[in-house]
């Protein structure tokens, strides 16, 4: 039997072909391969961080007892490095005191005995040149271009002796021979230098005497 479509033509049913929704369908299947591939290589990557963190992990674990040592002995060796310092400070300022009260004896005259002798700690005021914390220099005044200057204050041993004078074969009782004799003797002046005597009269067992105090402060290393 013949069929003859007497519609017509554009009220005539469009025949459609499938290959357009084909091709959209292996491009939606395209597209998910990709990004599953993609998936599966991240997760192969994430894997493998993990084994490579767990095994740095496992090397860490196994240095951790040399890092403590390290670190113990690390600080052992700061501990000893401020007892060098220490006693190499001690060594550079040392005085030997048997030596400088015998040399103080030969220089007291016989007329002079003494009631005390003590180190004792001072603050002088000292100048020194500013130094700019930054680049480590002087800092220069801005109109006369040189170094500013500024005071410090230090802390220094200083030597105190006191005692009394009676009168000489002259009949004075004077301080004066005793600071003269430390002031030249190249021995002693080269550790000790007189600061400031003080001299008042009073009386020691019923007897007029001439009470004195003598500072000096000590030159640290002078016996080097």
């Amino acid at each position: 039997m013949i069929v003859i479509n007497l519609l017509p033509y554009h009220l005539r049913p469009i025949q459609r072909t499938p290959v357009p929704y084909i091709l959209s369908i292996a491009f939606f299947l395209l597209i998910v391969g990709g990004m599953a591939g993609l998936f599966l290589s991240a997760q192969n990557r994430i894997a493998a961080g993990q084994r490579e963190l767990q095994r740095l992990e496992a090397d860490l674990a196994k240095l951790t007892e040399t890092v403590e040592e390290f670190n113990q002995l690390s600080e052992k060796k700061q501990q000893l490095e401020g007892k060098i310092s220490i006693i190499k400070t001690i060594l550079s300022d040392r005085i030997i005191w048997s030596e400088q009260l015998h040399r103080l004896a030969t220089l007291t005259p016989d007329n002079i005995w003494y009631k005390g002798i003590r180190v004792t700690w001072q603050n002088f005021k000292e100048k020194k040149v500013k130094i700019n914390p930054k680049t480590g220099k002087p800092v220069l005044d801005p109109k006369t271009k040189r170094p500013q200057t500024e005071t410090t204050t230090i802390r220094r041993p200083v030597l105190e002796i006191s005692g009394y004078v009676i009168n000489d074969e002259q009949g004075e009782s004077k301080i004066y021979p005793l600071t003269e004799k430390t002031t030249t003797d190249p021995d002693f002046k080269k550790m000790f230098t007189l600061l400031r005597p003080r001299v008042d009269d009073t009386e020691f067992a019923g007897f007029a005497v001439r009470g004195f105090t003598l500072e000096y402060q000590i030159e640290l290393g002078g016996g080097d």
